[in-house]
This record gives C-alpha cells, structure tokens and sequence, in this order.
C-alpha cells in the first residue's frame, strides 16, 4: 500500500536550467560542465562555487549565468497546488528528492518548503545522489516509511529506475495530467 509520494524539484516542480547551460556551453567544455555539476549536487562546492565555475567554463559573467539560471526556474503552479492538496488531505505522506546544489530549493520554495513536505532530502546535504538506490531508501526512511510504500515522481527515466531499484514505484513526468492519472491509477490499485 502507498502511503508516501515523493516528487522531484527540477522538471516536474520547477523548470531546470541545466539544458538550457548545456545549449550553451562549447562541445568541447561540456565534460567541464557535467563535472561542474555533479560538484554542486553533491555538495561539494557552493552554489557561488558553481556559478562562478559555469562562468568560466561557458564565457559568460557571473551575473549571466545566474540571469539564465533564474529564468529557467519557473514554478509548474499547477503541479505545486496539486501538492498542497494532497498535504492537506492527510492521506499520504509528502516529500521532495532532488539533485540540488546548496541553497537553491530554499530560495525557489522559500516558506512553502516545510508547508508543502513532510520531508525534503536534497542530494548535495547527504552527499548521495539520484539514481543512487540509497537516497530513495533516505527519502522514505526520512518519511517513515519503508520505499516499498512509496511512489516517486521524476522527469528523467534513470532516476525512475534508481527508485524502482530501491523498491519504489515510479512514475515518469511527462505532463501534469498524466502523472495525475498515472498516480490515481497506483493509489487505486494500492488500495
């Protein structure tokens, strides 16, 4: 039976920014890049860190790179109120799992982090990272619950499989709708 849902930040609460980097960013920088990135989910450098490090490695100042960050995070508002809801109803339990550099999902969610989540694991805090089958296993411990009573929703289909590896359920955003639909077809037959 699922009593906990757990959803990603980047691609199904918020629009990510990475893409947008990676478009542009030279072919030749782009090992750079994904290092640069790892190092901030992981926590090993700092948000500043990881910015100044993008600005160096794409050409670009420090204050465009945050620029295009901030543009690309927008709030899926449909999805977040769908969240709220379902926090409020009681039903289940409500977490975040997401590779994050330090500082970011605070800012994005600000007071609602704590009123949308019963719990929130960020991968550069427990230095373990999606598809990593262990911050699955975190994320529902955190709730608790085993990962066998939960479901996790992410938009990359490596991590959907690290959760179903963990014992999870998984289900892979592609739009609101369907992960709706795909969420109330698992509670259903769960119940």
């Amino acid at each position: 039976m699922i009593k906990g849902i757990i959803f990603d930040c980047f691609g199904v609460l918020y629009g990510g920014s990475l893409s947008t980097l990676t478009s542009l960013c030279p072919p030749e920088r782009y090992e750079e890049l994904r290092s640069l990135n790892k190092q901030a989910d992981y926590g090993f450098i700092s948000g500043e860190d990881y910015i100044q490090g993008l600005s160096e490695v794409l050409g670009m100042s420090y204050g465009d790179v945050a620029q295009v960050m901030a543009r690309k995070h927008h709030r899926n508002e449909e999805l977040v109120e769908f969240v709220r809801a379902l926090r409020a109803d009681g039903a289940y339990k409500i977490g975040l799992l997401s590779n994050v550099g330090s500082g970011t999902v605070e800012q994005l969610f600000g007071d609602d982090l704590r009123q949308l989540f019963d719990s929130v694991v960020l991968s550069y805090q427990e230095s373990l990272a999606k598809p990593n089958p262990g911050i699955y296993t975190l994320a529902a411990e955190r709730m608790g619950l085993n990962a066998s009573e939960c479901v996790m929703i992410d938009d990359l289909e490596p991590n959907c499989d690290g959760a179903e590896i963990a014992g999870m359920q998984s289900i892979l955003h592609i739009t609101n709708d369907t992960t709706r639909r795909e969420l109330a077809r698992i509670l259903k037959e769960g119940a």
